[in-house]
């Protein structure tokens, strides 16, 4: 009797529990080749609704959407940081009929209803030592300043030795994406790392969140932003550390695009005294991002003629984003560009050399960068050697040889190369094995970065501190 009075209970607590919107929901958006899981996580209040979203594949979670309207059967949820957002059609149950949006476009995603056993969860972080923890041995102070035409808003941490008097300092540049302040990426704080260390060795540091992220507002017209614009916020922390009387010269550490976006600044403004480049592009932005669109489009392990063949589909598609910056510009060149090549590969070969399915695969794609597809156009399109031959200042151009990401041998190469013509020889071409895109330690070029407990090498914070030190006596 107890085992069917307990049934009975738990069917009326399931029956209850679908009558509500609230909980979480899940469905698979396309993410270029694959399919990744977005879960919505909806809440009633006293005054209405409010939502957040998670994409566990990722490892994002808690993400904060705009507003939740919840309407008969009606679900409208808004995302301002990718203009765009969810409408859906309940069923009054465990199902919602709906679409993802971005911008003008939108796909199809249906959401299921979980339950709280099958609600993703993070991944339970690993040990990561060089992570800083207060009482730390400098001062630390949050800070917030605008642009000049007050349309945004930055938050930062601005750290520094302790004691009085000026102090050499460095602004940190993120890589591309939205990224906190800590650089926090995979479980790892790589910026607040590379802030803590810096200190330590008596050098202060402004790092800063970037445009949608922690305490940094978004601006006007985001979608349409460009490495460019971001080049002016650098400019933007530069004014207001000139503004304090215990920042000295003032120096610019990119990160990967930050190591991009660090010449062109460096090439028209005198007061940056030096520039350091993380994993910084010597190549085009389109060498780089054809190459890694290759390495995630074509299998490995096939003949030279097939990997030409499978190589040009990437390669011509992608031109794509060269060309434009309008979606459905870049989607109608994408079809034609796919139907010529098709015409002389047939199905089987297709499967055998490409780890995607057709054109649908590439559409994903560009659906994944829509918000983006300016910065993306910029990016393809620019060359680092042009604002490269115009830095004065002291150069550091560093890398790991086990980068997968900007590659380590023809990067620094290409930054070489430029260098070597131009008038500045106050340059230093450095690398370090067994060191990934992230600077992490690794034992294999593909381990996955959040598989390493080490968050910046320290062979590398080292050479940079006493690098710094060098050039600024």
């Amino acid at each position: 009797m107890k085992k069917y009075l307990l049934l009975f209970c738990s069917l009326i607590t399931a029956q209850l529990y679908a009558q509500f919107i609230e909980g979480s929901w899940m469905g698979l958006v396309d993410a270029g080749n694959a399919k990744i899981r977005l879960v919505f996580n909806i809440t009633q209040t006293s005054s209405g609704y409010t939502s957040t979203f998670d994409s566990p594949d990722q490892n994002a979670f808690g993400i904060s959407n705009g507003k939740t309207t919840f309407i008969n059967d009606s679900l409208q949820i808004e995302i301002p940081t990718i203009a765009g957002g969810y409408r859906g059609k309940w069923n009054g149950s465990d199902e919602i009929t709906g679409f993802y949006f971005q911008g003008k476009t939108n796909t199809n995603l249906n959401l299921k209803r979980l339950l709280p056993t099958e609600i993703p969860k993070p991944k339970v972080p690993k040990n990561h030592p060089q992570t800083p923890k207060p009482p730390y041995n400098y001062d630390v102070e949050s800070v917030a300043y605008k642009n000049e035409d007050k349309t945004i808003q930055f938050g930062a941490t601005f750290s520094k030795p302790k004691g009085d008097g000026a102090f050499t300092t460095v602004i940190i540049i993120s890589g591309s994406g939205t990224q906190d302040r800590d650089g926090t990426m995979f479980g790892h704080k790589t910026y607040a790392v590379l802030a803590d260390y810096l200190t330590n060795n008596g050098i202060a540091v402004l790092r800063v969140d970037d445009r949608g992220a922690g305490k940094t507002t978004l601006g006007k017209n985001f979608t349409k932003l460009t490495s460019a614009d971001f080049a002016n916020d650098v400019e933007t922390s530069m004014s207001y550390l000139q503004t304090r009387k215990d920042v000295a010269t003032i120096g610019l550490i990119g990160h990967s695009e930050g190591g991009m976006i660090a010449p062109m600044v460096a090439a028209r403004n005198s007061k940056v005294s030096f520039i350091i480049l993380l994993a910084g592009p010597g190549q085009t932005g389109e060498a780089i991002w054809k190459y890694q669109m290759r390495r995630a489009f074509v299998k490995n392990n096939i003949s030279k003629n097939n990997k030409r063949i499978a190589d040009n589909l990437v390669n011509t598609m992608n031109d794509a984003f060269l060309h434009s910056s309008n979606y459905d510009t870049v989607v109608n060149e994408m079809k034609t560009t796919y139907t010529a090549w098709k015409e002389n590969v047939n199905d089987s070969l297709q499967q055998a050399i490409l780890k995607i399915t057709g054109v649908a695969d590439f559409i994903g794609l560009a659906k994944q960068y829509l918000s983006g597809l300016a910065w993306l156009q910029y990016f393809l399109n620019y060359n680092p050697a042009i604002n490269l031959k115009s830095v004065k200042c002291p150069i550091l151009a560093i890398n790991g040889e086990s980068d997968i990401q900007v590659l380590c041998k023809e990067n620094l190469s290409a930054i070489k190369k430029v260098l070597k013509k131009s008038e500045n020889k106050n340059y230093t071409i450095k690398s370090f094995p067994n060191v990934n895109h992230l600077f992490q330690t690794c034992t294999k070029k593909e381990q996955p970065y959040d598989e390493i407990e080490e968050t910046f090498a320290p062979v590398a914070l080292s050479y940079m501190s006493d690098w710094i030190k060098e050039k600024i006596k």
